[in-house]
């Protein structure tokens, strides 16, 4: 149960730089757009209500892994070299989403991946013992409804690539696009602006993305510590989403006691007790916490397992760290959200200046005034993320965030970032 209080200006420049700031506005059909009429890199204005940071640690993947190396805490450590962009197009070079795709060395080790909204998965073929120093050819097969494809590759070198899985036909039409939402959220004493944050996030999800093309389910699991009344309480996925927002209303923080809280046990129960569908284009799980999971419980679940997991499944996990996270809290979470692709955001106490977690002073690049991450609402950051997965679905697939080089050591012209 973190206190409410901001992290040293030491801790927060632990995350660096990682994405371009921004501050989205909405289409008319709800999406998110560019801001017009100034520069796309200005720092976002003043927000009523919890406000929060996000940045992504694949977009600067090198800086990332030096974070980790450095840092001291007792977190799972992961071999992440040699990390490959599994990629599933079709014909017309369209990403294919939903799709698995199966990958294998000579012997006998496989895993497989359900591909997100952009028609990726992401590999770290070392973590997930694929790779020795013996074996470094491996073998990936898309199966999809459109068909098959299948690409051998090798590990000589340990830098990005991307393995093509081109389809031979076009991909299938995706009718009525459906979103699985969850929220894993820790309800002890100190987490009531959050929990409110969320509720409200529930609301606005129900009143802008379900829609005649799209179909949101939302799902919730709640968690606390040994110590208290229960450990995790499950609300399954609901597509009534005022209904559902009215059943967690009654949601409220309590419990606690020591700063850590039983966290791995409500990543579990997200991952393995939630009916996630096998129709759905996207699947976004959103942890939110200001406490550090328990890593001396010996008889429970661990967050690397589900983490696994969870990029085995096309499951997207989003953290957001509370203000008053410790460091072993902050590298669980990015270390969740890196894994599978997500992004890990941070509540914003007293504005964008040093004293915020993930802050800092303003810098000047790339033409204009920004910070090193992007800025906004909790809830509308939150809301944003579902956007930009529904956009990934017609976005080119193939232009990928960090590949080969951190997006802060790219020349202006050639970053990709939040605009694309």
């Amino acid at each position: 149960m973190g206190a409410k209080v901001g992290l040293s200006h030491g801790a927060a420049s632990a995350a660096g730089p990682a994405a371009r700031a921004r501050a989205d506005k909405l289409d008319d059909d709800g999406l998110a757009s560019p801001p017009r009429g100034g520069d796309a890199f200005g720092v976002s204005g003043q927000f009523v209500g919890v406000k929060a940071g996000e940045w992504d640690d694949n977009a600067n993947f090198r800086e990332f892994q030096h974070f980790l190396a450095s840092s001291g805490t007792n977190h799972r450590r992961m071999d992440l070299d040699a990390r490959r962009f599994l990629v599933v197009r079709d014909t017309d070079g369209h990403g294919v989403p939903r799709c698995r795709v199966s990958v294998r060395n000579g012997g006998q080790a496989s895993t497989s991946f359900i591909t997100t909204a952009s028609g990726r998965a992401i590999l770290f073929p070392y973590a997930e013992g694929l790779a020795t120093q013996d074996t470094k050819k491996l073998t990936a097969t898309a199966q999809c409804a459109e068909g098959s494809a299948e690409a051998t590759f090798t590990l000589d070198n340990y830098e990005d690539s991307v393995v093509d899985l081109r389809l031979a036909s076009s991909r299938a039409p995706l009718g009525t696009r459906v979103v699985d939402l969850a929220f894993v959220l820790d309800t002890t004493g100190s987490m009531s602006e959050e929990i409110a944050a969320v509720k409200t996030t529930i609301q606005k999800v129900a009143k802008v993305l379900s829609t005649e093309q799209t179909t949101v389910r939302v799902g919730l699991v709640e968690y606390k510590d040994r110590s208290d009344p229960f450990v995790t309480k499950v609300y399954p996925f609901a597509t009534d989403l005022p209904a559902f927002a009215d059943r967690v209303s009654q949601i409220s923080a309590g419990g606690g006691g020591d700063m850590p809280e039983d966290m791995n046990a409500g990543l579990h129960a997200a991952v393995q007790q939630l009916a996630w569908s096998d129709r759905s284009v996207a699947r976004l799980a959103f942890v939110i916490a200001d406490a550090p999971p328990h890593l001396d419980y010996q008889d429970g679940p661990d967050y690397a397992t589900d983490m696994k997991t969870a990029s085995h499944r096309g499951i997207q996990l989003f953290t957001v760290a509370a203000s008053g996270m410790d460091n072993l809290g902050q590298v669980v979470f990015r270390q969740m959200a890196q894994f599978t692709g997500g992004t890990n955001m941070f509540v914003l106490r007293g504005g964008a200046g040093p004293q915020s977690t993930g802050g800092g002073d303003p810098l000047t690049s790339c033409g204009g005034t920004h910070t090193n991450y992007s800025s906004g609402k909790l809830d509308e950051l939150i809301v944003q993320k579902i956007r930009r997965e529904l956009h990934a679905i017609d976005a080119d697939p193939m232009r990928i965030a960090g590949l080969n080089n951190d997006e802060s050591a790219k020349p202006c012209d050639q970053r990709v970032g939040y605009l694309d």
